[in-house]
């Protein structure tokens, strides 16, 4: 169970609590925190996130390389991985995020993404 974070805060439940994940939810909520973080820059985790930031939509085979990419910084969470990228019409990239416990999409803004 993880308290969901979306824009750079906690997302609050009607009663105003914080919002739990669990089950699916929560491991999509830690795949996409993989995603959107930059790789070394979490101090007590410098392996924590990925190289998204540095993906360049315009260069060959972009959606390959973005899928690559994610792949990486999912290594750590078993059974978790990207089965394929897309750009959406406007400009996010989402990615088909496979678990332990179903298939979850996870869209992300563009670069410089906020939780």
């Amino acid at each position: 169970m993880d308290t969901k974070v979306e824009n750079g805060g906690y997302v609050l439940s009607a009663n105003g609590l914080p919002q739990v994940a669990e089950g699916r939810a929560e491991l999509a909520h830690y795949a996409r925190m993989r995603l959107v973080l930059r790789r070394g820059e979490f101090p007590y985790d410098r392996d924590l996130g990925s190289g998204l930031w540095q993906w360049n939509p315009q260069e060959p085979r972009a959606l390959d390389r973005a899928l690559a990419l994610a792949n990486e910084a999912l290594l750590d969470l078993p059974g978790v991985r990207a089965v394929s990228a897309k750009m959406t019409e406007d400009c996010k990239l989402g990615f088909v995020i496979q678990t332990p416990l179903g298939e979850e999409e996870i869209t992300l803004g563009e670069l410089g993404w906020d939780l």
